[in-house]
């Protein structure tokens, strides 16, 4: 008795000791602490998601996990989630049966509707000027993209109708190259793509002239530099990391000479938290060889061969087995998701590339099934915050980094529309 008292007593001494150094302990391993519950968690504007594809598609609210738990209203709260590019997604099949114009009016009312489940936590921004009113009363900004300008099925009259419906945000190709331009693993013109098209150009100029921000993921080099030559304003790529550090003709990760570009313009490469586009080992053990294409359809073709009358059963086949395999492959690869820290060193070599000024983040939630171990889910934003503040980033650089040159970037593009 008397030596666990002797025992007792020296742990408490210890701990006298120590006691004005437990803030200083707890600063170095921020992991320990959640951040977002701080006054001084940062701001945080993510580039590239599908919560309302997801529940429109899983089932569930904005408020609730379906099977895909990441992305949740109190999970982003708890992040400090400030705004985001929400996107719809349509299938390149959709376009090919001349589906895609209906399916995106069909998840643009989902959208609506679950904002207006939850009145008081997330609401619609066309503009800077309405993200930050929505920042000072404690919001989410949602603004409405889309993946794929295939949804607009070659019609400029369905973009200008869907940005009256409040569109902000769309990236030009997704998984298969179209009439507006090639894919990132084109194997055309040494697999730099075929480059923007004449419908392209029109594209380009219509989404200044309506103030919608373009996005060139996914998209390949020809077209990504055309782009940049004829935009009067600055462009995005929500979801691309950097060639030099992770490679494959699969993944649209960008070259130097592109992000000087982008750089140059005053535009933002947001590094996307997704493993095969940031880590080497994880895209050459799950990616290497596989050319995507329509997720219903593969490569196979895509206008349906079918009896009429028929294809909505046909869809929702292909997208029940989807889903099966979706489970399995999200089991399977969380047991290979890499650090968080992967994606900071694509981060790292942006900065000192062409600055801070001209870097953002984006997590793809709802869309690819697994993130990076530290950014799990939307509860987890701060933690990439601390590691940057780790990597010996300013508060001031950190904050544009999570959101405000995201922000930056939209408000001159909405603001000079129709110049």
């Amino acid at each position: 008795m008397k030596k666990q008292i002797l025992t007792w007593l020296s742990v408490l001494g210890i701990l006298v000791v120590l006691a004005p150094r437990i803030p200083t302990f707890l600063q170095s391993f921020p992991e320990l602490v959640h951040a977002q519950d701080s006054e001084d968690a940062f701001w945080v504007f993510d580039g590239h998601m599908h919560p309302v594809w997801s529940v429109y598609a899983r089932g569930g609210t904005l408020g609730e996990a379906n099977s895909d738990g990441r992305f949740t209203l109190p999970l982003a709260e708890q992040g400090a989630l400030g705004a985001a590019f929400v996107n719809t997604a349509i299938d390149e099949f959709l376009e090919a049966n001349h589906l895609a114009v209906k399916e995106t009016l069909k998840q643009f009312d989902h959208f609506y509707r679950e904002l207006a489940r939850y009145p008081d936590r997330i609401a619609m921004a066309t503009n800077a000027a309405e993200v930050r009113e929505l920042r000072r009363q404690g919001k989410i900004a949602a603004i409405l993209s889309i993946e794929g300008a295939l949804a607009l099925e070659g019609d400029l009259g369905v973009l200008r109708m869907l940005h009256r419906l409040g569109l902000r945000e769309m990236n030009l190709v997704h998984l298969l190259g179209n009439s507006i331009g090639d894919v990132m693993h084109s194997s055309e013109n040494g697999g730099k793509g075929y480059g923007l098209t004449e419908y392209g150009r029109e594209l380009v100029a219509e989404m200044n002239r309506l103030g919608i921000v373009i996005d060139l993921s996914h998209t390949a080099e020809q077209t990504v530099m055309d782009v940049m030559n004829v935009s009067t304003q600055p462009v995005t790529t929500t979801h691309s990391a950097v060639r030099a550090l992770v490679t494959s003709p699969n993944i649209p990760n960008w070259s130097d000479e592109m992000i000087r570009k982008i750089a140059d313009m005053n535009g933002v490469i947001c590094v996307p938290f997704l493993p095969m586009a940031v880590d080497q080992e994880y895209q050459d053990k799950f990616h290497r060889g596989r050319i995507r294409g329509s997720a219903l359809v593969g490569l196979d073709p895509l206008v349906y061969q079918g009896e009429a009358g028929t294809i909505y059963d046909f869809i929702r086949e292909r997208q029940s087995g989807g889903d099966a395999g979706r489970a399995r492959m999200s089991i399977e690869r969380r047991k290979s998701m890499p650090l968080v820290s992967v994606a900071i060193d694509h981060i790292d070599y942006i900065a000192r590339l062409v600055g801070a000024d001209h870097v953002a983040i984006s997590t793809d939630f709802g869309g690819y099934p697994v993130n990076l171990r530290g950014i799990e889910n939307a509860a987890d934003y701060q933690n990439v915050a601390q590691a940057l503040l780790g990597r010996g980033y300013s508060r001031q650089d950190v904050a544009k980094i999570m959101g405000e040159n995201l922000l930056r970037v939209f408000d001159e593009v909405v603001s000079t529309a129709g110049n």
